[in-house]
């Protein structure tokens, strides 16, 4: 009977009820490291901030007059088009100059001088890119959340004074393109999640295919990710060559299909038009190269230069990320409908990997950046800072100086240099401590391996 009460007693003790020890200041600084560094911590952050620039963007809206760029110029275009029924890309002509855009800018803006009704609405287009922000923004923000990208990166995403005014202020083709091509990255990192059925993959890899397509039809700009697009492709299709095959045919069925009506009656002018790789930019308006001066701007051997220079960058990324990319392209040249062992493959490291870098290795390269163009890129800082693995007192402070390069008005030889030393040093950072990410990653698998194994052996 005493051990009966002993063991009575000692349960008793065990299974009494301990306060945890009042510490509101630890809780306080706990909290809020975790609301700035674990990225958990995005399901509260990106629904406040969709909320807050939802509200944001209807005050710029509501406060701030529009400014008249080129959506004009897209509205005299189509009228020419639709009006008096011109299809000679080489004749169709706004304010701004010529119509140098694909067949996609054309159906798009369509819509939009029918929803606008030309320039007597110019509210309602302000409307329908404030949408078009936010639903870019939601996806962007879904791409973070599946990169596991930490709070005060995304947060970058959203103070962009240039950025805002580029949607909603200004009404830039740019806008629809970066959505199609955020849409795309976003089904590609969907579609490298987990193990899927063929026919999964299948549908994947079309429906990428064609928003990546739609996003070229619109401007060329998009191309810059075509590398990346076709081997993320090849991955999903586990080294399917004739699949891949597949997918490229679908886009140019895209490219066609889109441009059928000026194909029938123009098709060299159209070519010619919408994607003319010579064309050549004002120096005026270049905010990337001021400091070389407008006669080295347009020497032919400085364009060379670049293109060779980007072409070497992004083979030197492709070779570090996936150096087994020309073995695994010989096997499957060898067996073009058979798949590959890719078991062993993080594909969802070589995908995001590659589609970013080698979109921002193009920007570094570009032969002339406008205002406009940084929505091509600005969704893709919060990733690449995260990558860089700047500190938190050193990333905002880059993010604040290239946010100055943008804003620095005119196109000056300051900002220009700074601009070009400060993506240089980003791309050169994530090249260099990339791998590291990769490392803790994985020890971060194989602990969470262990203690499941601990956990059924107990």
């Amino acid at each position: 009977m005493p051990v009966s009460n002993d063991r009575g007693n000692k349960t008793s003790n065990n299974s009494e009820f301990k306060r945890p020890t009042f510490t509101p200041i630890q809780d306080i600084i706990a909290g809020i490291k975790y609301l700035i560094f674990n990225s958990e911590a995005n399901k509260i952050v990106i629904p406040v901030l969709l909320l807050f620039e939802s509200i944001f963007l209807k005050l710029i809206i509501k406060n701030i007059p529009y400014t008249e760029i080129d959506y004009e110029a897209y509205m005299e275009q189509i009228a020419m088009i639709e009006i008096d029924h011109n299809l000679n890309y080489l004749e169709i002509r706004g304010g701004t100059g010529p119509l140098v855009y694909p067949a996609g800018h054309v159906m798009l803006f369509k819509l939009m001088h029918t929803l606008t009704n030309g320039m007597d609405n110019i509210k309602e287009g302000q409307i329908i890119f404030r949408y078009l922000y936010l639903v870019t923004l939601l996806l962007q923000m879904c791409c973070y959340y599946i990169l596991n990208i930490p709070p005060w990166c995304v947060v970058l995403a959203c103070i962009s004074k240039r950025l805002h005014s580029i949607y909603v202020l200004r009404l830039f083709n740019d806008c629809f393109t970066t959505f199609f091509m955020v849409l795309t990255i976003f089904i590609f990192l969907l579609s490298s999640k987990q193990k899927y059925s063929d026919a999964k993959k299948l549908f994947f890899t079309i429906l990428s295919s064609i928003t990546y397509s739609i996003a070229v039809s619109i401007k060329m700009n998009a191309l810059l990710y075509f590398p990346a697009v076709m081997i993320s492709l090849y991955l999903i299709n586990e080294g399917n060559l004739a699949n891949t095959i597949l997918n490229f045919l679908i886009m140019l069925i895209w490219q066609i299909i889109v441009a059928l009506p000026f194909l029938k009656e123009y098709p060299y002018e159209y070519l010619k038009g919408s994607f003319n790789f010579g064309r050549q930019f004002m120096f005026k308006w270049s905010i990337n190269w001021q400091f070389l001066g407008g006669k080295r701007f347009h020497d032919i051997r400085f364009h060379y230069l670049l293109l060779f220079c980007h072409i070497i960058i992004i083979l030197v990324i492709l070779l570090r990320e996936y150096p087994r990319f020309f073995k695994d392209l010989l096997i499957s040249a060898k067996h073009p409908f058979g798949n590959l062992d890719m078991a062993a493959y993080q594909k969802r490291e070589i995908i995001s990997y590659t589609l970013i870098t080698f979109n921002f290795t193009g920007i570094i390269f570009s032969r002339s950046l406008h205002y406009q163009f940084l929505c091509w890129y600005h969704w893709t800082l919060p990733i690449m800072i995260f990558w860089s693995q700047l500190p938190i007192y050193v990333g905002p402070i880059w993010y604040i100086l290239h946010e100055y390069c943008w804003n620095s008005y005119p196109p000056n030889t300051r900002s220009s240099t700074l601009l070009i030393c400060l993506n240089i040093w980003l791309l050169f950072l994530v090249l260099l401590f990339r791998n590291n990410i990769h490392h803790s990653k994985a020890l971060k698998r194989h602990h969470t391996q262990d203690i499941t194994d601990q956990k059924k052996t107990q």
